[in-house]
């Protein structure tokens, strides 16, 4: 093996390095060294890798947050295998659909799952092999905690940084499609050689090859823990995991089926977590309240960083995260499985800091002046996927070339201000034509949660006989009711904030908007109960 840019290889050579006491992975009271986590990737290389499977072949993680899921996406690679991430919400049609979909030859899963997976076992090709984690059985060909001790000394890792992470994303609107990242392509994306801890060095150009960037790990000494509240089987805590360790920082995770505010909060304090990522308030709320329970700086003095990705933190989050540690940082993060992050959050919400890689450009392609009426929409350029698998015109339509560039068309509609800041307004998906006025959702959602009694909104649009499409707001709040929400003072407030068409015709309480734990709203859910509402 060379010195690829690829998260694998990095592992295996910390693994064997002078920096393999550092700690890798940490999973309630369980904590692996970079040489455990090696070791335990070997072993379930040296399986993989003699079922004589292609190289490439898709390995898909049927997974909650666990040790287990990083130790079986480092083992695939070191295999020369592709990851897969596989919903655990998934039910079993769900996830015979995407096996299938997506050509999934390796299904590695939680035990809980085992019924699942049973119940679909007819519908998958009879040489997928089943890895099971947690125990043996008599579904599994093997179970994962076999393996760990199963490496062949002879084998050598056959880590690429052209090998393939697949991230399955859209799945709200069809069959989702595997967004096809190289190995380092991400490493490059992330910036792993230059953020976090190793920004101190200063470093101008990238690394020559992975021993020199070793180099720099170990001049910096080890990092505090980060943890992934947010599901490694999403984009966004998957690649910011995979940027830590490629770092020798370690990952931490949390056992349960359920966030637990009280559990993480004891997890941050006990184990001196620098930094964590969370999506918005379906995580941020909880905590909020647990803070407020426990006064002072409630178990967070080590925290430095907290970063938000695919939903933004609301105000009564910020402010309870603030007031218990005054010099946090926090992030929203704009971005998605195809572009990765291609904006930052700023004080005012939805307003976003474009990367130097992102532009703006209007449906001709040319460029939305700063301080311009002018509507356009976010490109996201510099290292990004190849393509969707097996999807060459949904790969046409999203990843398009611009006067010789190559973009990510990421959909998000936006104004440039004058001093260059993105205004978010919405997804293309989600604009309402009503009367032949577009409204873009996301700019109405960002006015309602200003409202005091109001934490969460999602504008939806719903049919009207005179103009096709009317605009209709369901929101929830702490102990909110149609009886507690001032409705008058809610449209008098978004008058002064929104043009008339833009203000919702019908404002719903909900206790709950039922969102995704990775902040996705469920548009069925909430567009079932609006209709009922109003019928």
């Amino acid at each position: 093996m060379t010195n690829p840019w690829n998260f694998a290889a990095a592992v295996h050579r910390i693994g064997g390095s002078d920096l393999a006491d550092r700690t890798a992975l940490i999973h309630g009271d369980l904590s692996l060294s970079f040489a455990d986590l090696r070791q335990r990737a070997l072993g379930i290389a040296t399986y993989l890798a003699a079922k004589g499977l292609p190289r490439g072949a898709h390995v898909g993680h049927y997974m909650r947050n666990s040790n287990a899921y990083l130790e079986s996406f480092i083992g695939a690679g070191l295999a020369g295998l592709s990851h897969v991430n596989v919903n655990y919400r998934y039910r079993e049609q769900e996830l015979a659909d995407l096996c299938q979909g997506l050509d999934i030859a390796v299904l590695i899963f939680d035990a809980e799952f085992a019924d699942r997976v049973a119940a679909i076992h007819d519908q998958l090709p009879p040489d997928t092999v089943l890895i099971q984690v947690g125990g043996a059985s008599d579904l599994a060909d093997v179970s994962l905690e076999a393996l760990y001790a199963a490496a062949d000394p002879a084998f050598e890792p056959r880590a690429s940084g052209d090998d393939l992470i697949l991230i399955a994303t859209g799945g709200t609107t069809g069959l989702p499609k595997g967004t096809q990242w190289r190995n380092e392509d991400m490493w490059r994306k992330l910036r792993v050689c230059y953020r976090g801890p190793l920004e101190v060095l200063q470093k101008q150009g990238h690394p020559t090859d992975m021993g020199q960037h070793l180099a720099n790990v170990a001049s910096v000494g080890a990092d505090k823990p980060f943890l992934s509240l947010s599901p490694l089987m999403h984009g966004a805590g998957l690649m910011m995991a995979l940027a830590v360790i490629g770092q020798g920082g370690a990952v931490m995770t949390l056992p349960g089926k359920r966030f637990d505010a009280e559990v993480a909060l004891d997890a941050i304090h006990d184990r001196g977590v620098g930094s964590l990522v969370l999506v918005g308030d379906a995580f941020g709320l909880p905590l909020a309240e647990a803070i407020s329970a426990r006064g002072g700086d409630a178990g967070l003095a080590s925290l430095d960083v907290v970063i938000s990705s695919g939903a933004s933190l609301g105000d009564a989050s910020r402010d309870a995260l603030l007031g218990a540690r005054p010099d946090l940082v926090i992030m929203d993060t704009l971005g998605s499985s195809e572009a990765s992050g291609y904006g930052l959050s700023t004080p005012e919400p939805g307003v976003f800091l474009p990367l130097p890689t992102t532009r703006v450009l209007d449906d001709a392609f040319r460029a939305v002046e700063p301080g311009s009426d002018t509507i356009g929409m976010a490109y996201a350029g510099g290292n990004q996927p190849i393509g969707y698998y097996q999807e060459p015109e949904k790969s046409a339509e999203t990843f398009v070339t611009i006067a010789g560039e190559r973009y990510v068309r990421t959909g998000d509609r936006c104004r440039v201000r004058a001093d260059g800041m993105l205004v978010l307004l919405g997804r293309d998906s989600t604009v309402i034509n009503t009367g032949g006025e577009k409204v873009y959702t996301v700019e109405v959602e960002v006015a309602i949660t200003t409202f005091p009694s109001i934490s969460d909104a999602l504008v939806i649009a719903m049919p009207h006989p005179r103009f096709g499409k009317q605009v209709v707001a369901v929101v929830e709040g702490p102990g909110l009711t149609v009886d507690t929400l001032d409705t008058n003072a809610l449209l008098n407030h978004l008058s002064g904030l929104l043009a008339d068409y833009k203000i919702p015709r019908h404002v719903l309480v909900i206790e709950s908007l039922q969102r995704a734990p990775n902040g996705k709203p469920d548009y069925a859910f909430v567009t079932a109960f609006a209709e009922s509402q109003l019928a």
